[in-house]
C-alpha cells in the first residue's frame, strides 16, 4: 500500500510538471508554418519570412555556377515545417560564379603554360599560331587577359610564336643528276635529303630516278626531299631509308593477363612508344592481353639503325636491332 500510495503521487507530480511546461511553451507564442523561400532573391526570401513573423538568421554563401547571385538555395528548417513565430530561419545563398584572375602567360613557353593551366582552375583553349620574331612556342597574347576578372572554369586561349618565316626556295630539277650532286644542290637550301632505294632494272645504278617534291614546287628550310635512286653499293648514301622486317610478339603462359608496351629508339636515341597509343587505353588504363595472344609490329622505315623493344609488365622481354640491310639481331631476356 505505501508503495502504490507513493507511485500515485510521483505520476501526480511528473503530470503537472509536464502540463506547466507545455504551457509555458505555449505561453511563447504562435505557430506558424515555415514558407519555401528557395530559388528566391535574398530581398523576397526575407519580406517573406517577415510576413510569416519568422526573422532572417545568419546568411552562407557558397559559390554555385547553376544558381544566379543572391539567390537562395537552401533553408533551415525546411519548408512546410511548423515553427513558433519570431524563429530564425537560417539560410544557404549562392555568390555566383566565382570570379579569379587568369595567370600571365605572357613571354612565357608554351610547354611551362600549358602546365601552369593544369594547376589551375581554367583550361587551355584554343592555340593558333602566327610567324614571329620571338623563339618558336613562346605565348604572345592570351585571352583572356590577365588583368580580367572571369569565371573560374573559363578557357584561357593562347596566341603563339612560330618563329621566325623560313624563306622560301623553288624545288630543283634532280631526276637524271648523279646522287654525288644532289647534295651539293639541296645543301644551300637547308633542306632534309632522304635517299630512297629502289630496285628497278634497266635503270642507270647511283642516279636520282624520281624525286619529292617535284621540281618546281615552293620548298622552305627544314622540308624534307625524298630522291629514288638504285644503289651500286660503290657509292655511299648518306641517310637511306632502310625498311625493318615485321615482329610478331606472343604474350607467354599466364594465369593473367599482362601488361605490353612496344618501344622504338632511333639513331638518335630518341625513344618512343610504337604500341600502346592513347587510343588503346581503356578508362584511362593501359591494355592486358591473354597468353597466346599476338602483338604485330609491321615493318616500318629507318636510317642507319633503329632498335625495337618490347616490355612485358615493364621488364624488357625482347630487342630487335635493324641496322641497315642486315638481318635484324633478337635478343632474348628472362622476364617473371
Amino acid at each position: 500500500m505505501r508503495w502504490s500510495a507513493a507511485l500515485v503521487i510521483f505520476v501526480a507530480v511528473m503530470g503537472g510538471a509536464g502540463y506547466y511546461v507545455y504551457s509555458e511553451v505555449l505561453r511563447g507564442g504562435s505557430h506558424v508554418e515555415v514558407p519555401d523561400v528557395t530559388m528566391r532573391p535574398i530581398t523576397e526570401a526575407s519580406f517573406l519570412l517577415a510576413e510569416a513573423q519568422l526573422e532572417v538568421g545568419k546568411q552562407k554563401e557558397i559559390v554555385d555556377e547553376r544558381i544566379p547571385k543572391y539567390y537562395v538555395i537552401m533553408q533551415r528548417p525546411a519548408a512546410g515545417k511548423v515553427v513558433r513565430t519570431g524563429r530564425r530561419v537560417f539560410l544557404t545563398v549562392s555568390a555566383g560564379r566565382e570570379l579569379l584572375t587568369p595567370p600571365d602567360l605572357i613571354g612565357k613557353m608554351l610547354a611551362n603554360a600549358e602546365d601552369e593551366l593544369k594547376r589551375s582552375p581554367f583550361d587551355l583553349g584554343t592555340v593558333p599560331r602566327i610567324p614571329h620574331s620571338s623563339p618558336r612556342d613562346t605565348v604572345l597574347a592570351q585571352d583572356p587577359a590577365p588583368a580580367r576578372l572571369v569565371s573560374s572554369n573559363a578557357r584561357i586561349s593562347l596566341l603563339v610564336s612560330e618563329g621566325r618565316p623560313k624563306p622560301a626556295f623553288i624545288m630543283p630539277d634532280l631526276v637524271g643528276n648523279p646522287v654525288q650532286a644532289v647534295l651539293q644542290a639541296l645543301s644551300p637550301l637547308g633542306v632534309k635529303p632522304i635517299p630512297q632505294r629502289v630496285d628497278m632494272p634497266g635503270q642507270r645504278y647511283d642516279v636520282v630516278l624520281d624525286q619529292q617534291p617535284p621540281a618546281g614546287t615552293l620548298i622552305r628550310e627544314g622540308d624534307r626531299v625524298i630522291y629514288s635512286v638504285m644503289p651500286s653499293g660503290f657509292v655511299p648514301l648518306p641517310d637511306a631509308q632502310h625498311s625493318s622486317e615485321k615482329i610478331v610478339y606472343t604474350v607467354p603462359s599466364s594465369w593473367f593477363e599482362r601488361e605490353v608496351r612496344v618501344d622504338t629508339i632511333d639513331r638518335n636515341d630518341v625513344r618512343a612508344t610504337y604500341f600502346p597509343l592513347e587510343r588503346h587505353y581503356v578508362n584511362g588504363q593501359p591494355p592486358r592481353f591473354g597468353s597466346g595472344y599476338r602483338i604485330v609490329v609491321p615493318p616500318f622505315k629507318f636510317i642507319d639503325h633503329m632498335t625495337v623493344e618490347v616490355y612485358l609488365d615493364g621488364q624488357l622481354a625482347q630487342s630487335y636491332l635493324f641496322e641497315g640491310d642486315k638481318d635484324p639481331v633478337t635478343t632474348e631476356y628472362n622476364v617473371q
